[in-house]
Formats: C-alpha cells, structure tokens, sequence
C-alpha cells in the first residue's frame, strides 16, 4: 500500500471544506444549551428532550439521505446540504417556541448527516481503496481542528450577545461550500466505478431490506450507536453537568478548554495511533479505546481542578481517535462499491446515541446523583465494545491501515 501518493486534488477540497464547515458548527453548538436555557428557561431535563427529538428525527432522514447519496450527484445534495445549515443555523435564533426549535433543530441535524453521508461516499467513489483509511482520517482530524478552534471564537462572539455565536456559524457555514470542488470530479476508483454503475439501483424499499439482512452491519451498528452515547455529544452531557453541578458561569469558561483540548488531542494523536490499527489487531484496539472512555468518565465524574479536566479529557479522546475511524474503514470494507451512501446512512443510525444522551443524562442528573449518569455512560461503552466484537469476529474485513 502506498500512503505516499497525495491525495488528488478534489478529495483535498473535500476535506478542506470539512474543516470550514465545522469550525463554524462547533462556533454555536457547544453553547446551545446554555442558550437555550437562557433563552426559553428551560431545565436541563427539558433541553434533553428537544436535543433528542430533534437528533432522533434527523437520524431516521440518515436512511434516506445514504438513497440519496447513492442516486443523485453528491456535490449537488453537499451544496444543498451546507446551504440549508447556514440558515437553519440563523433560524435557531428567529423562534422561542420549543416545537419550532425542535423542527429547527432536526432540520440542521437532517441536512448535516445528508452532507456526512454524501461526503463519506463521494471520498469512496473518488478514491482507491489504498488511499480511503488515509482520506477518512484526514476527514476526522480536520473536523477535530475545527472544533478546537470554533468554540474560543464562539465563547468571544458570547460576549456581543447570546445569537452572535449562531451569527458567525452561518457565515462559515456558508464559506465552506466556496472550499469544496465546483464539479462532480471524475473517480479515482474507476473499476468499482463501473461495477457500480452496471448495476440498477433497487427501490429505497428494497434497499432497507435488503441491508436489513446484513448481519454484521447491524451489529457494528449497535455498536456504534451506544459509542456514540459517549462520545457523540459529550459537549452537551458536560454542560449540562456542570450547569447542574457547578452554574452556567463556570459551564460557560471550562466547555471551551474542554473541546479545545479534545480537538488539539485528535490532531496530534490521531497518526501515531491511527498507523498501527489494522484488520488484524482491529478489535484489540477498539478494546483499548473503550477502556480510555471509561477511564475518562471516571475522571470526569472525580475531577475537581481544571488539570483534571482536562487530562480525562486526553484519555476520553485517545477512546475516539482509535474508535471512529476504525468505524469508517470497517463499513467502507463491506459495503458494495454501488452502495456506500446506503450502508453509511444505516451507520448513521449511530446517531441515535447522540440523541439520546443529552436526553438520558438531562433526566439523571435531575432525579440522581450525578455519579448515576456517569455509570450509564460506563456502561453504554463496555456494551459497545461487546457488540463490535460480536460483528468483527463474525467478518473478516480487509480494511486499510489507517
């Protein structure tokens, strides 16, 4: 395998505009329940409940969205995607209501899978297998940046006023669409290509069942669902932590460390680690990774000092720099070339879990002890490295280094 030859040009673009794009995202959501808090008064039981519609309305789109991946010109579906964010992200700031922030709210998430979705298949279609392992964890670092870098400028844009985060989000929302490639480019992977295309594509119906019968996707699916009760929206859980346990004055000043340090771990681990996972040591790692988010809850759940903070921060991230891009590569290995945009909106699924996080941790920590939520979240990462367990003994992927 050759890790050497660069990456073309477009899938640069791509990864590019990634990292524009959730450099304006991680701008606004860190602080959205503290904004909605102090916007329509609601308790952190309440926040939970409209963060988990809206995730769970998005996640059931996620289905269709990797259809569409698959049909129609994934540029064009990215363009409309990143478009409908940039005003749905202004949106946010237009309604107090909570049924039209939950349709706000779902309708951003919806159009963020869609762009996810597209992106993952696109970087398949444009790339050969040799080049994905390294593309996808481009992809991941990039967006680990972003957020190390968007929640400062977000916690500065606090100071003008409770919108201006959401503000400043849109306008790079938008200017990461000036990043991606203009054109749908030609496919690096040509032979899987043409494969692909010789093939009709089945009706969304048969598609569902169809992936239904794949075991192993389901049981990596499982798997990355209760993962991504970790580690998908820790951001919001630790708020709402904190603001339960500590005010929304010290939630407000250590959120942004906390993120800040998680980005800046993912971009410097990311290749020291990420080169020695491979097909055949997979499921040790994926171990290990579950082992350093367990590890990292309990020193979330003890720390007192920001020092503690943040070195359970390091050690929660190590868990995510070995788990998620091992997630990718192993559903990209399966997946057949005329259906990467279906299998990854089944993955997407995962994201079930970071919809019911903020939920199941908001009810906790209003009717337990906080050391209640932090066991929920200890368990949801053993069970999932159970099921990834269950699904990689049970294949035999050929998966990239990544």
């Amino acid at each position: 395998m050759n890790n050497a030859k660069p990456l073309p040009s477009s899938a640069r673009r791509l990864l590019l505009s990634s990292f524009v794009l959730m450099l304006g995202r991680s701008t606004a959501t860190p602080f959205l329940a503290i904004y909605l808090t102090r916007r329509m008064g609601l308790d952190q039981q309440q926040v939970g409940v409209i963060l988990c519609a809206a995730m769970v309305l998005a996640t059931l789109f996620g289905l269709y969205a990797g259809y569409l991946a698959d049909r129609f010109n994934k540029r064009r579906l990215m363009a409309l995607a990143v478009a409908a964010i940039a005003l749905l992200s202004l949106a946010v700031t237009w309604f107090s209501s909570a049924a039209a922030v939950v349709l706000v709210l779902a309708c951003t998430d919806a159009a963020m899978a869609l762009r996810s979705i597209a992106l993952k298949a696109l970087l398949a279609e444009l790339l050969p297998v040799e080049q994905r392992s390294r593309a996808f964890s481009v992809n991941y670092t990039l967006i680990n940046l972003g957020f190390a870098v968007g929640p400062m400028l977000g916690s500065l844009m606090l100071g003008f006023g409770e919108a201006w985060p959401f503000y400043v989000s849109a306008v790079f929302v938008m200017l990461s669409s000036r990043a991606a490639p203009r054109r749908q480019p030609s496919a690096a992977a040509r032979p899987e290509k043409e494969a692909a295309a010789g093939s009709a594509q089945p009706s969304f119906k048969t598609t569902l069942l169809l992936l239904k019968t794949d075991r192993q996707l389901l049981l990596f699916t499982v798997g990355s669902l209760l993962s991504a009760f970790v580690y998908g929206r820790f951001v919001i859980y630790l708020s709402q932590y904190l603001m339960v346990s500590q005010g929304q004055a010290q939630a407000s000043a250590l959120i942004p460390y906390l993120i800040t340090t998680n980005g800046v771990g993912v971009v410097a681990l990311q290749y020291p680690i990420g080169k020695f996972i491979r097909a055949d040591n997979m499921l040790r790692w994926i171990g290990i990774g579950s082992l350093m988010f367990v590890i990292g809850l309990l020193g979330f759940m003890v720390a007192a000092t920001l020092p503690v903070w943040i070195f359970s921060m390091l050690l929660f991230t190590l868990g995510e720099v070995i788990v998620i891009p091992a997630e990718y590569l192993f559903i990209d290995s399966i997946a057949p070339a005329s259906q990467k945009g279906s299998y990854y909106g089944v993955q997407n699924l995962a994201t079930l879990g970071d919809a019911f996080s903020p939920l199941v941790c908001g009810v906790l920590l209003m009717h337990a002890a906080p050391s209640a939520m932090f066991a929920a979240l200890i368990a949801a990462a053993a069970g999932g490295a159970a099921m990834y367990y269950a699904g990689g003994r049970r294949s035999r992927p050929v998966l990239c280094e990544v």
